[in-house]
């Protein structure tokens, strides 16, 4: 269990400059050609492909606009200057011609570009799981289903892939309803996949009892000596009623690809002795909860240093009793088997994303709910830091958090995402797309037409005045 510091320490030993030591790019990601759309485009991802970074994938919770049978992803072919849609991931005209949770990587020398997500049509909890993938991501031939699973449900597939050895280890973490006993973490895992046929092995990462199941973000993170990594909510208690419970942040490692014979089992608890170290241990949440519209529940985020795969940072989000949302993050550098106090703690702050670049810089993204009532903002900011104590921090975006009116839970989404390739770092999130230079103090380029002086979204024909909404929006900052 992690241990705690007083704020009067915690303050001391963290100090945080807002001076930029790098050039960030922002782009709002909405094509030109779709100037009058107005969907609540949230819970975005993003892909870089290793190989080639001018080529970046990416996904949010945004329809065909053609209405066609296949819901779209984001592309761009020059670094993220510019971005299209490629309609590709299969789905239905019946269901909006969307997909419901969706992530995306590429392997890191394949080209070969993976998606989690989950599939329409489905009934109630009866969720249906893809797992796809595509050799040309600009290509419009339909996305190739490597996996079609139904059945009792599956949430949050999150898509990681590394090659080595000249094949792809694809690793989706998911929460599985169709596992027994309630063990519903799960990681499905090809070694191959890139194979005609690829081979999915489904993991079951818990390995305690738990109230019924387990949280449902389960975040994979890989090396390229083959160690992987996962983090995940153990749940312990759960009032349906209320929404209220008790989780562990656990942490599991596997040193061979998850290639061994009981994959994930190489980090073990000291205490009780199983597989699984618990970081965290009573970290309280209510699933019913909500700030500036965004549903809440608890999030967790994990990297691996690529120079290093001892060296890993999780992040992860608590109620505490005054009514905050905390926002935590912790350092290990010994695989798991230890962990710091924390060296971030941010209050109503939520939706973590961390990677780390070539140098050993972390990068850590997030957005955290400011000031009270009617002024209330989402600030979505980007923070690096070399040593986990000293913190240089950009604002990315800092919208009105009432404005517009959200249309479906969730709001801004369950999560954002962060790559670093070499020394850059690569991300997207979601906020309001209110054209006011005000909320984007690092500067911002927009494709979709607007009038920046009235502060106003205009249509296709550049005329005609559009509602605000919520978009994706793309970084890159280099530094």
């Amino acid at each position: 269990m992690a241990t705690k510091k007083t704020r009067a320490s915690k303050a001391k030993a963290t100090k945080q400059s807002t001076k930029k030591a790098g050039t960030v790019l922002i782009v709002n990601m909405i094509p030109k050609s779709l100037s009058g759309e107005t969907h609540q485009d949230s819970e975005p991802t993003i892909a870089v492909n290793p190989k080639n970074p001018r080529q970046i994938a990416a996904s949010a919770f945004t329809p065909d606009p053609s209405h066609g049978p296949r819901a779209p992803i984001y592309i761009s072919t020059d670094g993220g200057a510019t971005w299209t849609l490629n309609s590709i991931v299969p789905s239905t005209v019946a269901d909006g011609s969307a997909t419901a949770d969706i992530t995306v990587a590429f392997g890191s020398s394949s080209d070969i570009l993976y998606a989690g997500i989950i599939r329409f049509p489905f009934s109630g909890e009866q969720t249906r799981i893809n797992i796809l993938r595509t050799t040309d991501f600009q290509s419009s031939t339909t996305m190739k289903v490597l996996v079609d699973r139904q059945g009792a449900g599956v949430d949050q597939p999150y898509v990681q892939a590394i090659t080595r050895g000249g094949k792809d280890l694809v690793y989706v973490g998911d929460n599985d309803f169709n596992a027994p006993s309630g063990n519903t973490a799960t990681i499905d895992q090809t070694l191959d996949g890139g194979a005609s046929k690829p081979t999915f092995k489904m993991i079951r990462l818990e390995s305690r009892s738990t109230s019924g199941q387990d949280g449902p973000p389960v975040r994979p993170a890989v090396h390229a000596d083959g160690t992987v990594y996962a983090v995940f909510h153990s749940w312990k208690s759960f009032d349906k009623q209320t929404g209220e419970g008790m989780a562990d942040i656990v942490v599991v490692r596997d040193d061979h690809g998850g290639n061994s014979t009981k994959p994930f089992t190489d980090l073990i608890d000291p205490i009780d002795s199983k597989a699984g170290m618990r970081v965290v241990r009573g970290a309280k949440f209510n699933f019913n909860g909500e700030k500036g519209q965004q549903r809440l529940g608890g999030d967790v985020a994990l990297c691996v240093d690529p120079t290093n795969s001892d060296i890993i940072y999780i992040a992860y989000n608590d109620d505490q009793p005054n009514g905050v949302y905390a926002l935590h993050l912790l350092r290990s550098t010994d695989r798991g088997k230890t962990w710091s106090p924390e060296l971030r703690r941010l209050d109503d702050a939520l939706n973590p994303a961390l990677a780390i670049n070539s140098a050993g810089k972390i990068g850590f993204l997030y957005q955290r709910l400011m000031g009270l009532g009617a002024v209330q903002q989402w600030v979505t900011r980007f923070e690096t830091s070399t040593d986990g104590t000293t913190w240089t921090a950009i604002t990315l975006s800092q919208a009105p958090a009432n404005r517009p009116r959200k249309d479906f839970d969730p709001y801004l989404g369950d999560y954002e995402h962060l790559q670093a390739v070499g020394k850059d770092f690569y991300g997207v999130f979601s906020a309001n797309n209110t054209p006011k230079k005000a909320n984007f103090p690092s500067g911002i380029v927009y494709q979709r037409n607007a009038n920046w002086d009235t502060s106003t979204l205009l249509d296709v024909d550049n005329i005609t005045p559009v509602a605000i909404s919520i978009d994706p929006f793309f970084f890159k900052f280099t530094g």
